[in-house]
C-alpha cells in the first residue's frame, strides 16, 4: 500500500481577491483564514396519507479571518471599502506544497479600521462565497 503525504499547516499560502486589475493580493496582510460551509435542512414534510418528503438541504460559504491593519491606501481595508458590495472572483491556496487550490466568487464586504492606540491591531474579515470549487494547484516559480 502506497504511503500518502499529508499536508496539514495552514501557510505558507495564497489568498487574492479579484483578478486583472481589481487583483489583491490579500495573503500579505492575512493572519487567519477559512472557507467554511454552512450547512442547512429544511424539516421534513408529513402529509395527511402518512408519506413524508424531505426538506431541502442547502450549502453556504463563507470566507473569513483575521488581516493585520495597514493604514495605507494600498492596504486591504481601503480595497475592501472600494470594492464594497461587488463580487469579484477569488482564489485560496492553503499551502503551496499541498497544491489545493480553492476557487470561488466572494461579495466584499468592507473591514473595520482602528483599535488600540499604539498596537498593531488586527481586524476580521467575512465574505460570502459562491461557486466554491476545488482543483489541483501547479505550483508557481516564484512559489518554489
Amino acid at each position: 500500500m502506497a504511503t500518502q503525504t499529508k499536508t496539514r499547516t495552514l501557510g505558507p499560502g495564497k489568498l487574492t481577491i479579484g483578478d486583472g486589475d481589481t487583483a489583491y493580493d490579500l495573503d500579505f496582510d492575512v493572519t487567519t483564514a477559512e472557507l467554511a460551509p454552512d450547512n442547512s435542512s429544511e424539516d421534513a414534510d408529513t402529509f395527511l396519507d402518512g408519506h413524508t418528503e424531505a426538506g431541502e438541504t442547502t450549502t453556504t460559504w463563507t470566507l473569513s479571518g483575521s488581516i493585520g491593519e495597514d493604514y495605507t491606501m494600498s492596504g486591504a481595508q481601503v480595497f475592501c471599502l472600494d470594492h464594497a458590495g461587488e463580487q469579484l472572483s477569488a482564489v485560496f491556496i492553503p499551502n503551496l506544497k499541498g497544491r489545493l487550490k480553492l476557487d470561488m466568487k466572494v461579495t466584499i464586504a468592507p473591514i473595520a479600521f482602528g483599535g488600540d492606540v499604539k498596537a498593531k491591531n488586527k481586524k476580521d474579515f467575512e465574505f460570502a462565497a459562491t461557486d466554491v470549487k476545488a482543483s489541483a494547484y501547479t505550483a508557481e516559480t516564484s512559489d518554489v
